[in-house]
């Protein structure tokens, strides 16, 4: 049920339809954690630390940190249809 959702979640924010922050996040709070911070989901929790505010300690602008959120859901999703 929970990679499930880390699926649509991972499509809402490929496609544009969930902002990054909000769907890097909710990866991070309730699906990651919930099934114990796996490898596959560690660049969506990594992109997630970035976007919760932390963005200028990090050096790198929010759209880029949008634009990397995006290409992490991204690889999640082709990862996950190839398994």
């Amino acid at each position: 049920m929970k990679w499930s959702m880390a699926r649509w979640v991972a499509g809402q924010i490929a496609d544009g339809s969930l902002d990054p922050a909000a769907g890097t996040h909710l990866i991070w709070a309730d699906i990651a954690y919930d099934l114990g911070y796996p490898e596959e989901l560690e660049p969506l929790v990594h992109c997630a630390h970035g976007l919760d505010g932390g963005e200028e300690s990090w050096g790198a602008s929010f759209e880029e940190l949008n634009g990397e959120a995006v290409e992490a859901a991204e690889q999640f999703l082709s990862k996950r249809s190839a398994a």
